[in-house]
């Protein structure tokens, strides 16, 4: 706990933002034709589903991969 304010500055600029990804945007679309699909007709809620669990997938890889390299 007794870390001195030059190492606590050193960590913050080790630290980098996230790189930029269609993830969180694609999980959006998916909520979206899931909503539509309740709406008008199942096939496009299954579809949504489908995009849900894609975009689900590919966000945890992606955290598990910043979490690896870091």
């Amino acid at each position: 706990m007794n870390e001195s304010p030059d190492a606590h500055a050193k960590t913050l600029q080790e630290e980098r933002p996230p790189r930029p990804t269609y993830i969180p945007a694609a999980m959006a679309m998916s909520i979206m034709f899931t909503v539509w699909g309740i709406t008008t007709h199942w096939l496009m809620s299954v579809a949504g589903i489908a995009l849900m669990t894609a975009s689900l997938w590919a966000w945890v890889n992606e955290i598990r991969r910043a979490w690896r390299e870091s």
